[in-house]
């Protein structure tokens, strides 16, 4: 009998429940903040490099908790994390609302990071690989498609309507319901994995063991003995290094080309990223993941050069290059990981992983926004960015399969 699609079945309200947390958790603090960036600088008159602080404390707190995120998703579940995790959202964007100094604001951002290692990346990949055995690839395509699909809810909702109407105060403490409704979905409909509900993995031949240590893959002390581990975690510090240096740098870099449209450029660049996500996962469960990874490091490469030279015809097309390879590559980064190492340590090798990603893309909005200030131009960052995605894009090549089931 050919199982059902599991477009179809519960396995399908995961997947679109884990899109649905990364909507919220990765939207609010990466695109979400966007708009209130220039209001910040009007009323406080801080800098570039000062507000870009704020990120750089999330990440690199993050890469200090990501090593734990494993071990708190085999004691507790993702279901509980994401809980916790999405109400602490909602006090950060409430007390944004209530900002008086720098100091609020980078006590805001360490709570940020908790968001982010409770109910980001991490705890909603380690939930899909879970639930799904077959058409992995495009279910966390699926899944990470809600970071980018933000990009057409949060900026547009703050830049054109919250902000204008009821100040940038009380838009962040409104945006904070968002979180909350999160909270909501996920005491509802998420369960941790199928054997809390005698359910198998979608394509799977058996149930899913109980334990993390049943599950099939490498220890984490095999996985990090391995070159892959360590070019994966290579190619994740100077992607996330790109992409999040800009997207937290685009509503200044905007305005550096002339474009006054803060929320068009999220759409034009993470609009991309979402088409990039779910096509390329797609395209890896028929293709390989390492093909497709290769192929989108090289679009990344040449639209981060594109937007070194953008003007402002050209800038949103720039970013849609740029967003297509990003969204890929985030997908392949996530799947390679799975797929490589097996199930048995997923979430503690993605934390390791996560490490990488966290100091690269903490570091990205800091440098880039200490280039500006000290330029007046975003032009240099990009070149720089462009250069470094080819030198991940060649260390990506040595990539391998560590694990067979």
């Amino acid at each position: 009998m050919t199982e059902r699609h599991w477009v179809g079945t519960y396995h399908g309200v995961i997947a679109i429940c884990a899109m649905l947390v990364l909507m919220i958790s990765n939207g609010l603090i990466l695109s979400g903040l966007g708009p209130f960036r220039p209001a910040l600088i009007a009323e406080f008159g801080w800098t570039a490099a000062q507000i870009s602080s704020g990120e750089l404390i999330t990440f690199l707190l993050l890469g200090v908790f990501a090593p734990f995120i494993g071990i708190l998703i085999d004691r507790f579940g993702t279901r509980v994390l994401m809980q916790i995790g999405l109400l602490a959202l909602a006090a950060g964007y409430f007390l944004y609302g209530r900002l008086d100094s720098l100091t609020t604001l980078y006590a805001i951002h360490v709570l940020f990071a908790i968001v982010l290692a409770l109910a980001g990346l991490v705890p909603v990949v380690a939930l899909v690989s879970r639930w799904f055995d077959a058409d992995r690839g495009t279910a966390i395509g699926l899944a990470l498609v809600g970071s980018s699909l933000a990009s057409f809810v949060f900026p547009p909702l703050a830049e054109k309507w919250l902000i204008p109407t009821y100040g940038w105060r009380a838009a962040f403490q409104y945006e904070a319901i968002a979180a909350v409704i999160g909270f909501v979905i996920v005491v509802l409909l998420v369960r941790s994995s199928p054997a809390e509900t005698s359910m198998k993995p979608y394509g799977a031949r058996a149930a899913a063991p109980l334990r993390s240590a049943d599950l099939p893959g490498l220890t984490v002390g095999e996985t990090v003995r391995t070159l892959t581990f360590w070019v994966l975690g290579a190619c994740a510090f100077l992607t996330f290094f790109a992409m999040l240096g800009t997207l937290y740098q685009l509503p200044i870099y905007l305005g550096t080309v002339g474009v006054k449209e803060i929320s068009l450029g999220y759409m034009a660049m993470l609009g991309a990223a979402l088409i990039g996500k779910f096509l390329f996962g797609f395209l890896a469960d028929r293709l390989g993941p390492k093909r497709v990874f290769i192929a989108n490091l090289a679009v990344m490469a040449i639209g981060a050069a594109l937007l070194a030279m953008a003007t402002p015809g050209s800038v949103f097309a720039a970013l849609a290059v740029f967003g297509v390879g990003w969204g890929g590559l985030y997908t392949m980064l996530q799947l390679l990981t799975v797929q490589n190492f097996g199930l048995r340590s997923t979430g503690k090798i993605m934390g390791l992983v996560a490490i990488f990603d966290c100091v690269g893309g903490g570091l990205g909005s800091y440098v880039m926004a200490s280039i500006f200030d000290a330029t007046q131009s975003y032009r240099p960052a990009f070149w720089m960015l462009s250069g470094m995605i080819v030198v991940a894009l060649l260390a990506a090549t040595r990539i391998r399969q560590e694990f067979r089931a």
